[in-house]
């Protein structure tokens, strides 16, 4: 396929670009549908966790739209208590669609819009279920930046609005997210996750929601199949509201193994795993905690292109 070389062509022949991701390195494919399923076990002081994301990819639907989904299932095992302990469902599905791009100076920019829905849903044996169904418009921009990073960078902006069918009480979101991915050279790479989102549902009445992620880690391949990858990630969430001061932080440093293996060129097995040292801290209500351990985490999953 002839890709794109200046400002006419890529208003007139939107180009789907397809990539997965193998040990920390994106690695770009030609085929056109993507499927993933895999288990993750996270060993914390408090609890463990156990994570099966049932399927996960994308499906494509003609040259502009895609199909995108995830399922995932997770058991909470408190550690203070069973009665404690919660299930919990994260499912998103939404379809997606590559709009014809456009230039600012000489950079060229992708643009997309989504329509989906996201369904969260928590059951413990001490409350009632809790299910939240958020339907959702959105547009999304990105662009490649070769000049930033040695590797290049990779940036995105999207801007949402909800629906929420909410547990409590019905309602709307509006979600701004920017996300950035940088190659530093040397095996180093760093991402970015910005979020803020204005809240108006269940308890939530014009609330702000401010995430922030950050991953810094480095990889050096230790053959074929395998690589080490020492890994700093921070992740810090606050809510803003006249009646809640809410927050969660937690810092994670580990020295993770890398495992893949194609079994065929379009089907492949691949692993995570490592000990963790943890700093976790949190408010919710007059409720505080302030916790630092040595942790655990694996991951085991199988992939196929086509």
């Amino acid at each position: 396929m002839k890709i794109p070389t200046n400002n006419s062509e890529i208003k007139k022949i939107p180009v789907k670009e397809r990539g997965i991701d193998i040990m920390n390195f994106y690695i770009p494919v030609k085929e056109n549908n993507k499927f993933t399923t895999f288990g993750e076990f996270d060993h914390r002081f408090n609890k463990d966790i156990y994570q099966w994301t049932l399927g996960e990819g994308y499906i494509n639907i003609n040259n502009a739209w895609d199909f995108n989904y995830k399922i995932e299932r997770e058991y909470h095992k408190e550690k203070k208590g069973e009665k404690l302990s919660s299930y919990v469902w994260d499912n998103e599905i939404s379809f997606v669609r590559l709009n014809r791009g456009f230039k600012i100076g000489n950079q060229p920019i992708n643009y997309r819009s989504i329509i989906g829905v996201k369904h969260s849903e928590t059951d413990t044996k001490l409350s009632k279920r809790n299910a939240d169904y958020k339907f959702y418009i959105g547009q999304r921009l990105s662009a490649f930046f070769s000049n930033v990073g040695a590797g290049g960078t990779y940036g995105e902006l999207e801007i949402s609005l909800n629906g929420v069918k909410g547990s409590k009480r019905n309602g709307y979101s509006i979600l701004t997210s920017l996300k950035s991915s940088s190659t530093l050279g040397y095996g180093f790479q760093w991402s970015n996750t910005f979020e803020n989102e204005y809240m108006d549902y269940n308890n939530y009445k014009g609330a702000i929601r401010s995430k922030m992620e950050s991953i810094l880690r480095w990889t050096y391949e230790l053959g074929r199949n395998w690589a080490f990858s020492p890994e700093i990630s921070i992740k810090a969430e606050k809510y803003f509201s006249i009646n809640e001061k809410n927050y969660t932080f937690e810092a994670v440093a580990a020295p993770y193994i890398l495992y893949s293996q194609n079994i065929t060129d379009k089907f492949r097995v691949y692993a995570k795993a490592g000990p963790t040292y943890r700093v976790d801290k949190s408010r919710y209500g007059e409720t505080k905690e302030n916790k630092t351990k040595f942790a655990g985490y694996a991951k085991l999953g199988i992939e196929y292109i086509f």
